[in-house]
């Protein structure tokens, strides 16, 4: 039970890594194969293998190409036909094959011994740039006319660790491309090696993880890099005449290419043009030290190779695809991973240009949204019986290297790719000791946060082996100067199609029945996109939630560390026994969810119980505060606009609002209130948004009002700064307690600047490490009626409120100490003196 956190692991960073890292990709049509030649490609005086030949069948656009040994396998669909090879720097070779051919052939290129003519160049400009204008002039006279294509692709994705091959995957696909609806593909058959056993029956995405280094703009992990015959490449790029070649008697210019500005999201390589008709006949691009990847990755080398054809036609289109990318994931000083090594080849052939595609690839009606699809006929073979470069589901593909078809022979089921990453860092230490993940320890977990974070996880599982499926047992411990030390369990269970989560708890600091906290939740699905819910609780609780970005992940904890430490106490706590009823629906357009909630719930006070600290320093914690007993009766409406992104990773752009009424008169409730709730996010991206993570504006609104007697319960909240846990939307120069009041309004602003300050300088130590410069900023007052005040005083609850506006800006280093530390220099705007803390914020 212990190792079942890996998979997760894998799931949730290897995985998506991988497809960011590769892309989506292309296929092959069903197999009429005439005749199949296999062979060799090699020098003609030497005899080496000559890797990457371009083998293709005269008048078509079908080909092949050879693999790292010069060997190919290339199928003729009719008889008599032409095979042309040919490989830049040599004479090509012209071959008849018909049906007395033998079907292994042996092509041996001779060097060119053309003499070459000086380059001549007219007007401003090196050669190089001389030569690269009249390519990209000529682009621009065709690629206007490329409306659609469709093409067969063969694509091997090899996955490796720092030691050996860990797994295989490939596939044949007819990818479908269009100027204006994007890529498209249809999976004919793809096999794995068998550590992969889902593979027969997915449909694994390839298309677009063929890049064409020939287009304007060239995504890489996110990032719109310049293409090297962009409109505007001689802007952006450097071009040097490095050689000429001879390929057929022609001249071909081999130009390096630098980038212009180390800031630009561009390349660096060489690429060769082909004289008189000025176009790409390959390429050779690794990415600038500009490109801006994940947090996760701390280190990135990235290399792609592509040829070109024209075919005889108008059009110049890739004939071939080579990645090798070395991938470094190390999630903070927490989580790391072994070196990834992904390596691609991918062949394509048999365009067919500017023809009709199916518009039920591109209508969402149809399935339209999935980028890959599985053909009616797909044929998964999940491991060869013996590794040799037959055909796959029919059709021939690009023989394996060596030690790929070792790793076929060898690898087997039990040779999981998780295990093949195992994490190390501390996290890795805990997994070995049998802690962490699913079923491992949780400190300071929240239990109506993860209840509802589990049930919206648990609710559409259905891959369940029995009716009942225990998920495990979760350790849940936290402290507070209320609850004291609070040992918990948490068991998540399957019942047919019901998610049950139970939870109890046991406190070391209160007596009589807050001794003890019990409960759970039950979640059953409507439909795809509806739920019910139904939930217990009876225990103790914080008044007001950390709602900050990831605060709910890390407030608990970090509150736990920093009470036991002799800090105050962040949060104020009451009790409650507390029955719901919830219906979720969840809206694909627009992206927006409602949840209606009926609440049943008995408040209490509960008094301070502990001043214990760790360290043994004495400290004093401020006195719990209580609230307005009694039964609250409510019904409560949530709609949430939009999506929540990744904090630091992808785009947050969200609205929230919320209303909830109690009224006496309807529900004999003892609490008479409404109170609304908006929370609004915006990311806007500023400076070098051709990245992947871009210079980027962060805004967040926060604004809550009430009407009636509201509760001390119900308060709306401005977050203060609980150090060492600074998030963003919270007061750093605000003490360990928040504003609260019965209305509230906030402005939480972040400009990150990532590392481009430390660029411009030139100071490549910090760019190397990711540390980001950000400047921040925060205002915000809360309000409480004078009525509502007196009370309180003569309760004896004193709560923080701001009686003017707070205004503060501040300066931050984050990325310290392998990511997991954030150095934060703020300013009140109102009060003197500078707030400098170090806070644990950022995982990404």
């Amino acid at each position: 039970m212990a190792r079942r956190s890996t998979p997760r692991l894998f799931c949730l960073v290897l995985l998506p890594l991988l497809l960011l890292a590769v892309g989506p990709a292309a296929a092959h049509a069903q197999d009429t194969t005439a005749a199949l030649l296999e062979g060799r490609v090699v020098d003609a005086e030497t005899g080496d293998p000559l890797p990457q030949a371009n083998l293709r069948i005269a008048d078509t656009y079908q080909g092949t190409i050879t693999n790292v040994d010069g060997q190919y396998t290339l199928a003729l669909d009719s008889l008599p036909a032409t095979v042309v090879v040919r490989y830049v720097g040599y004479e090509s070779v012209r071959r008849r094959i018909t049906a007395d051919t033998p079907p292994r052939q042996t092509f041996r290129l001779a060097p060119s011994t053309v003499q070459m003519e000086e380059v001549r160049v007219t007007g401003s400009g090196n050669p190089g740039e001389t030569i690269m204008r009249r390519v990209i002039e000529n682009k621009q006279e065709w690629w206007p006319a490329l409306k659609s294509y469709s093409v067969e692709a063969y694509n091997r994705f090899t996955l490796a660790n720092d030691t050996a091959i860990v797994a295989v995957a490939e596939s044949q696909t007819t990818a479908f491309w269009d100027a204006e609806r994007g890529t498209r593909e249809v999976v004919r058959s793809q096999r794995g090696t068998a550590n992969l056993p889902g593979i027969a029956e997915s449909a694994l995405p390839a298309a677009e993880l063929v890049l064409n280094l020939y287009e304007d703009n060239v995504g890489v992990f996110g990032n719109q890099m310049v293409g090297v015959t962009h409109p505007d490449a001689l802007d952006y790029y450097d071009f040097t005449l490095d050689t000429t070649r001879a390929i057929d008697g022609r001249q071909a210019f081999r130009i390096e290419v630098e980038p212009a500005n180390r800031l630009s999201s561009t390349f660096r390589g060489t690429v060769t043009v082909l004289d008189s008709t000025y176009a790409l006949l390959e390429a050779q691009l690794r990415p600038t030290p500009s490109l801006s990847t994940p947090r996760v990755l701390k280190e990135v080398d990235i290399t792609f190779e592509q040829q070109f054809s024209n075919f005889g036609g108008p059009y110049w289109l890739p004939v071939d695809f080579r990645a090798r990318r070395d991938l470094n994931a190390q999630l903070s000083a927490l989580i790391s991973l072994s070196d990834i090594r992904i390596r691609q080849v991918s062949r394509l052939n048999e365009y067919q240009i500017n023809e009709p595609l199916p518009d039920s690839l591109y209508d969402a009606d149809g399935g339209g949204d999935e980028i890959a699809v599985r053909a009616d006929s797909t044929v998964g073979i999940q491991a060869l019986s013996s590794a040799q470069p037959d055909s796959l589901g029919g059709g021939p593909f690009v023989p394996y290297s060596q030690d790929e078809q070792t790793a076929y022979e060898q690898i087997d089921s039990t040779d999981t790719v998780q295990d093949a990453f195992d994490p190390g860092g501390l996290y890795g230490w805990l997994q070995d000791l049998g802690v962490g993940g699913e079923d491992g320890l949780s400190i300071g977990g929240d239990a109506d946060e993860a209840a509802a974070s589990d049930t919206t996880d648990g609710a559409g599982d259905e891959a369940t082996a029995s009716f009942v499926d225990v998920e495990g047992g979760l350790p849940v411990l936290r402290f507070n100067r209320v609850e004291g030390g609070h040992f918990g369990l948490r068991l998540d269970l399957g019942v047919g199609p019901l998610a049950v989560t139970g939870r109890g708890g046991y406190n070391t600091g209160p007596s009589g029945s807050t001794q003890w906290s019990y409960g759970g939740e039950a979640t059953l699905p409507l439909g795809d996109d509806t739920d019910l819910s139904a939930g217990y609780h009876y225990g103790i609780e914080p008044r007001y939630r950390a709602r900050s970005r990831i605060a709910p992940l890390w407030a608990r904890l970090s509150n736990s560390l920093w009470t036991l430490a002799g800090a105050p106490d962040y949060f104020d706590y009451f009790g409650n026994e507390r029955l719901h009823v919830s219906v979720r629906h969840a809206f694909s357009s627009p992206n927006l969810g409602l949840a209606l909630q009926l609440r049943n719930e008995r408040h209490f006070s509960v008094a301070k119980s502990t001043d214990y600290d760790a360290l043994g320093r004495s400290v004093t914690q401020p006195v719990n505060p209580s609230v307005g007993d009694g039964r609250l009766r409510s019904v409560a409406l949530t709609a949430t606009l939009g999506d929540g992104g990744l904090l630091g990773v992808l785009p947050i752009n969200r609205l929230q609002v919320s209303v909830e009424h109690s009224d006496p008169g309807l529900a004999v409730s003892d609490f008479d209130f409404t109170r609304l709730e908006a929370v609004a996010d915006a990311r806007i991206e500023t400076f070098f948004q051709r990245r992947f993570r871009p210079n980027a504006l962060d805004l967040r609104v926060d604004a809550g009002a009430s009407f009636g007697a509201l509760p001390l319960q119900r308060f709306g909240v401005i977050e203060a700064s609980p150090q060492p846990y600074t998030p963003f939307g919270a007061l750093r120069t605000l003490d360990d307690r928040p504003y609260q009041g019965e209305h509230h309004v906030a402005l939480f602003w972040e400009h990150n600047f990532r590392t481009v300050p430390f660029e411009l300088l030139g100071w490549q130590a910090p760019v190397e490490q990711d540390i980001e410069l950000l400047l921040h900023g925060g205002h915000g007052r809360t309000w409480i009626d004078d009525g509502t005040g007196q009370r309180l005083r003569r309760r004896g609850a004193a709560v923080q409120r701001a009686d003017g506006f707070h205004h503060e800006v501040g300066l931050s280093v984050n990325g310290l100490l392998e990511d997991t530390l954030r150095l934060d220099l703020t300013k009140r705007l109102d009060a003197s003196g500078l707030s400098v803390g170090v806070s644990l914020l950022r995982f990404w």
